[in-house]
């Protein structure tokens, strides 16, 4: 009975003179979910094509090299593996470095060497990968396939005839140099820069060839069903009798990209959180007027019988509303705009760009200054995006939402104190 008295008394109050710092308070708990939504979104989106990109195309998600140890082949690796049904595939490779030569560039790059059906074995590979000029065929032992950034730099296309110097054995001073031509069969775009513009793909038996080595010299890279289990996976190889073997998780091999982009993530979530922080200091002074506007009613209230826990649960409900409402208005308007953030970039720079082209028109053309180059949010030359990726996770929704409350509610607690201390005769009197 006294929780629906102070809901139905809290409602009241916030609804009867509803002041412009109610307003404002619950904007800026609204412009802090809001904002801590769409960038948390628009992070989500971009870590999580980021590390898709990196562990489907350039790396992998378990690696174990078999050549540390002795008297086992790669097909019984192979065969031990192909037990466990979380390992989707199973790809064997190579990675070394080299001297690429064309026509007009020499330039130093990453060989990738993969089996000739590696688009067969690797699902996640074949739907990542791109290949804009050419096609991905490793039939052939001198065929190659260019990142599109290398190409571009050292000046070929598709068709075109490339060497590739390599160095074999472990000491530099007794290493042999191999020299092999290479015909250019394809480009392909990782959709990660810095591997695009330094590193060609080759098949396993060239590899062989032109770095000198055996089978049981390839690293085994491992595909699982959730990346997440990949300890998972790693115990139950290791009691297996792949104990002996160097292995590596995805984690482990990307450690510290990976957690920088998580404390990136964390970092910025705190400084928006400033926001909704900043609404709360404004509920406070909203309630604190609302107490002072009030003196009259509380005094009858306490006069009454009302006790202060009930004066106190009323102006903590009335945080609790401000909270709510705002964090109601924040998800749908977060939602909103994070749906449709590529729409609303392009209008952007469709107004900016409008306005640069007309103070071109009125100010810089009769002065014969060259046009202003168009302004671009993301632009495709330096973030190297084809969209702008965004990623609503419940989890992240639910847990500002509740923060926001918890603010709101918490900041309504001075006030409220101070209003139940309020000493009713005294109040009534000077009223």
């Amino acid at each position: 009975m006294k929780m629906k008295l102070a809901f139905f008394l809290a409602k009241r109050y916030l609804m009867a003179k509803w002041s412009l710092m109610s307003t404002l308070s619950i904007l800026m708990i609204s412009f802090g979910v809001i904002t801590l939504i769409v960038v948390l979104s628009i992070m989500n989106g971009f870590h999580n094509t980021f590390r898709r990109k990196i562990l489907e195309t350039n790396t992998y998600h378990v690696i174990l090299q078999s050549h540390y140890t002795e008297n086992f082949s790669l097909d019984n690796i192979k065969y031990i593996l192909s037990k466990n049904k979380d390992i989707i595939s199973v790809v064997p490779y190579y990675d070394g470095e080299g001297i690429l030569k064309s026509k007009w560039f020499t330039k130093g790059i990453i060989i990738k060497a993969f089996p000739k059906n590696v688009l067969e074995i690797d699902e996640g590979f074949r739907r990542e990968i791109k290949i804009p000029e050419g096609e991905f065929d490793l039939s052939a032992d001198n065929h190659v396939l260019l990142g599109e950034e290398l190409a571009r730099e050292i000046g070929v296309e598709v068709g075109d005839f490339v060497s590739i110097l390599t160095f074999q054995g472990e000491e530099f001073s007794l290493a042999k140099p191999n020299f092999k031509v290479f015909k250019i069969v394809g480009l392909f775009k990782t959709g990660y820069w810095e591997y695009d513009k330094s590193m060609a793909y080759i098949n396993l038996e060239s590899a062989y060839k032109l770095f000198g080595i055996e089978k049981e010299e390839l690293t085994i890279g491992l595909k699982i069903q959730n990346i997440f289990k990949a300890d998972r996976v790693v115990n139950w190889m290791r009691n297996s009798g792949l104990e002996n073997f160097y292995i590596l998780t995805w984690m482990d091999i990307n450690r510290i990209l990976f957690e920088a982009l998580r404390n990136e993530k964390v970092g910025i979530g705190f400084v928006v959180m400033l926001i909704i922080v900043s609404g709360a200091f404004n509920i406070i002074g909203s309630l604190i007027m609302t107490t002072m506007d009030k003196k009259r009613e509380i005094g009858i209230l306490r006069a009454i019988g009302a006790t202060p826990s009930l004066i106190t649960r009323i102006f903590v409900i009335d945080g609790f509303y401000m909270g709510v409402i705002g964090s109601a208005i924040g998800v749908f308007l977060g939602f909103f705009l994070t749906l449709n953030i590529e729409n609303i970039f392009s209008l952007f720079e469709l107004i900016v760009n409008g306005l640069r082209r007309l103070f071109y028109m009125l100010f810089l053309s009769p002065l014969n200054i060259l046009p202003l180059q168009d302004f671009e949010i993301l632009s495709d030359s330096i973030y190297y995006l084809e969209g702008v990726p965004v990623e609503i996770h419940f989890w992240d929704v639910f847990i500002v939402s509740i923060l926001a409350i918890v603010i709101s509610v918490t900041a309504a607690y001075y006030p409220s104190r101070k209003a139940a201390l309020m000493k009713p005769i005294e109040t009534i009197r000077y009223e």
